[in-house]
């Protein structure tokens, strides 16, 4: 940031000492030239348009005050040069103060040589010889820039001379010389200085960060980025604080993957290994019922894998749909089916209320699991009464273009789920508090499994609870017709 600045401010104090003293000269030359030139050619469209001698007279003489320039215009005629106008408004004039003929045919023949038009500088020292001021130094007393314009008549020609004066510059480039001294200084001081506020100012917060993820790359996550200074560093710290914050989430919920794991391959582990040795060292306890809890934990372990395998393919991107048009009503009928024993063993009320079949399109098996999936999830945290209820809702399409969507709820009377939970309860590491209340049912993930599977569908799905009041979990699915084309009837549910 110094070299920047220092680098700037040379180029700065450059750039003026070039255009203040070392080219002043050039460039007063030059606005000087064209302003003689305007001035000329304006009087050469007068001199050519103008009605009478008393309007030239007047316009010439708006034009001398305009451009500070003296004018003289001389009638030719022959061998003869008669001075018809004379407009005098600087200090000293070269045209109003030649008495030599020679030069005014010096200047004609110039002009005439040139197509009528000549510039010629002139300078004073070199006729009158240098001033001296009261000192005794000697002073030089300028320059006049001459411009020669020939105007053809009938029977003459009018030759305008034009004269500006060049004010020598020397004590002005002295003094700005002694300006620039002091410019250059001061400069300098201001760009080291605010070099240095600025480089802090932006180095600071980036410094900052910096230590901040170093303590994030060693497993800190309590850092806090704080980039105030300025718009750019603000925006970055406010996404590494989001970064840190979802990866303290993301470490929080692989523990408590691991944690939930552990628990539930060790509960079947235990219950296989302990019976195991009963039925090898007690004789008579090989019964069918004690093979049947080594097969019941066995499956236990085998949905658990599965599913950590199926949200492993899920998050990969590595899981492929098989869409077809199935009645989904059916689909949903079939699942219940698999729970006929908790019906009749356990007294669980589960019911299932539609108006209609429908069909749709998707992955029959993958749907299947959805439902299951949810289903399953109610029955683990469903209220004392141990009802769910698995509701069908024909939702029309306000457009009326289509037969609109199928609404499915999945509803319980559980303990509900506290409003900063709700976002959660689909993540793949997610598990409510009390999730071992019935560890026999579900392995935690099918919620993970269910987003993704819906996902997928593009699907829209959600969940309505409050602590208490139980939990509906839904989706929706664009309906599409049967394939036979007929309206499916309605059929009593269970």
């Amino acid at each position: 940031m110094i070299l920047s600045f220092g680098l700037f401010t040379f180029i700065v104090i450059v750039l003026l000492w070039l255009f203040q003293t070392l080219w002043l000269d050039d460039i007063y030359r030059s606005l000087k030239l064209r302003e003689l030139d305007r001035c000329a050619d304006s009087a050469v469209s007068l001199a050519s348009s103008a009605e009478d001698a008393e309007a030239f007279d007047e316009e010439i003489g708006t034009l001398a005050k305009k451009y500070e320039v003296c004018v003289s215009v001389y009638r030719i005629s022959g061998f003869s040069a008669v001075q018809v106008m004379n407009k005098h408004v600087n200090s000293f004039c070269y045209i109003h103060n030649m008495n030599s003929q020679d030069t005014l045919n010096r200047l004609y023949r110039s002009a005439a040589d040139r197509d009528g038009k000549y510039t010629e500088l002139i300078s004073l020292d070199a006729l009158f010889g240098r001033n001296r001021n009261r000192g005794g130094e000697e002073t030089d007393t300028g320059e006049n820039m001459i411009s020669v314009r020939l105007v053809s008549e009938e029977s003459s020609v009018l030759m305008l001379l034009f004269n500006t004066e060049l004010v020598p510059l020397h004590s002005t480039v002295k003094t700005l010389n002694a300006q620039l001294l002091w410019i250059t200084a001061i400069l300098m001081v201001i760009g080291v200085v605010l070099a240095l506020i600025l480089s802090d100012r932006i180095s600071k917060p980036v410094r900052q960060m910096s230590g901040e993820a170093s303590k994030l790359a060693l497993g800190d996550y309590s850092v806090n980025f704080d980039g105030r200074g300025c718009a750019e560093t603000e925006n970055l710290s406010a996404t590494l604080n989001r970064a840190a914050y979802e990866l303290s989430k993301l470490d929080r919920m692989q523990k408590d993957l691991i944690a939930n794991v552990s628990h539930d391959l060790r509960t079947p582990l235990t219950m296989i290994a302990g019976y195991t040795e009963i039925m090898r060292d007690i004789p008579g306890e090989a019964t069918p019922e004690n093979f049947q809890i080594v097969l019941d934990e066995t499956r236990r372990l085998t949905d658990l894998v599965t599913d950590m395998l199926e949200v492993s393919k899920y998050q990969n991107g590595s899981q492929t749909l098989k869409i077809a048009r199935f009645n989904f009503t059916a689909v949903i009928r079939k699942t219940l089916e698999r729970y006929a024993k908790l019906r009749e063993h356990d007294g669980y009320d589960i019911r299932f209320e539609a108006d209609r079949d429908v069909w749709v399109d998707g992955d029959e098996g993958r749907l299947l699991q959805v439902v299951y999936n949810l289903i399953n999830n109610a029955v683990n945290y469903t209220g004392p009464d141990k009802s769910v209820v698995v509701r069908q809702t024909v939702v029309p399409d306000p457009a009326g273009s289509g037969d609109g969507e199928v609404l499915v709820e999945v509803i319980d009377t559980g303990d509900g789920i506290s409003e900063e939970d709700l976002p959660l309860v689909w993540e793949r590491y997610y598990k409510a508090r009390d999730f071992h209340k019935r560890a026999n049912m579900g392995t935690g993930l099918g919620l993970s499994i269910v987003r993704s599977i819906l996902s997928l569908h593009g699907a829209s799905f959600g969940v309505t609870s409050k602590p208490g009041a139980g939990s509906d979990f839904w989706f929706r699915l664009k309906i599409m017709p049967s394939e036979n084309g007929a309206a499916d009837p309605i059929r009593p549910e269970a």
